[in-house]
């Protein structure tokens, strides 16, 4: 399929650069967009109406994951460089984008400037800038990067005053796991209330874990490629635990709708080794999922998806039209750039495919 057909003009975009609390606003009161695919329709509303859409015995599968700082200062000889930490690999290595006008070697190793017990050893230099790496003691990554890092991002401007003084503001309100180096954006349109009202309808939760990372860099979810099939995503790392896999298990052995909160979700279930018309038991799982969907996809467990509202020729917006047919998801897009009022990307407004 032409990556061309995911083309949309994006004069009219707003992208917005703050969460909505930073701009006076509830997080529920944003718009939203429901696609019908039985009926082939588009609905122009706004967020707190997705209650009327859910059901009773639906399972809102929702991803825990919270985003960190994700740069660091190493030392490089007798000159500091800045580290932008991208995503987590498999096998404990990591894809870092690094500031700096020197010549970089495999192999060279450097040390953090905030803890001399983290170093970073450069692996393979990657397409784009980036760089593979491994930090050692790998465990301690996360913790300084929560305790000492800062947040440099050429995929979302952040107000660093307002990310250290209200790091709420930029998470979901059930967000409980730190390891995303990206935000798990669809979720932050909930406000406990508005969960509250989701479970008063019968509506049961469950939390899984998958750390946004890579995945989610300008050039990794820009589709150059002719054709969508040519091209590829990075792997992601997530965690379904037990009480959620009995949950999952419940509701796919019922018949019960899954509606997955985010495409972290999205990819994270459908990277698991069941389906609905099959059954069996879902066991809980850590693994990495390096699941492209894109048009021709058969899904296996979702029936439901709240995603944000994307950029053109990105492997976002292929999976939402892999999942809610091409014709009416990109005639929803035409429609909402005609409007000229929507927010796009993290801090954007939402779309929930039926």
């Amino acid at each position: 399929m032409r990556t061309e057909e995911f083309d949309f003009d994006t004069e009219k975009r707003v992208m917005p650069a703050d969460p909505v609390e930073l701009r006076g606003k509830k997080r529920e009161n944003g718009r939203m967009v429901v696609l019908d695919r039985s009926a082939d329709t588009v609905e122009h509303t706004v967020f707190s109406d997705i209650v009327d859409h859910l059901r009773p015995g639906d399972l809102l599968v929702l991803n825990d994951s919270y985003m960190l700082s994700n740069t660091l200062t190493f030392r490089h000889g007798d000159r500091t460089l800045d580290l932008n930490v991208y995503g987590h690999e498999p096998g404990g290595t990591n894809i870092v984008k690094i500031s700096s006008g020197e010549q970089l070697r495999p192999r060279e190793a450097l040390t953090s400037v905030d803890d001399e017990r983290l170093t970073c050893t450069l692996l393979e230099s990657q397409p784009d800038d980036l760089w593979k790496v491994a930090f050692e003691p790998a465990e301690l990554l996360i913790e300084t990067l929560d305790r000492h890092g800062r947040r440099v991002d050429e995929n979302i401007h952040l107000d660093p005053t307002s990310w250290r003084e209200q790091p709420d503001a930029y998470r979901s309100v059930y967000a409980k796991t730190p390891g995303s180096l990206e935000i798990p954006s669809a979720g932050l349109h909930f406000s406990k209330e508005l969960l509250d009202r989701v479970v008063d309808k019968g509506v049961e939760l469950a939390y899984i874990t998958l750390h946004v990372g890579a995945t989610e860099i300008l050039a990794v979810r820009h589709i150059s490629a002719e054709k969508v099939e040519d091209h590829e995503v990075r792997p992601e790392y997530f965690e379904i635990g037990s009480e959620a896999a009995t949950r999952l298990t419940r509701a796919v052995s019922e018949g019960r709708r899954v509606v997955a909160v985010g495409t972290t979700v999205m990819r994270a279930l459908e990277s698991l080794p069941i389906d609905k018309e099959s059954g069996g038991t879902i066991e809980p799982r850590k693994d990495w999922t390096d699941l492209y969907i894109h048009p021709g996809y058969r899904f296996k467990i979702i029936d439901v998806l709240l995603t944000n509202l994307h950029r053109p020729r990105s492997s976002h917006i292929v999976l939402t039209a892999a999942f809610g047919g091409k014709d009416l998801v990109m005639r929803s897009y035409s429609e909402i750039v005609d409007d000229g009022e929507y927010e796009f990307d993290m801090f954007g407004d939402s779309m929930l495919i039926l």
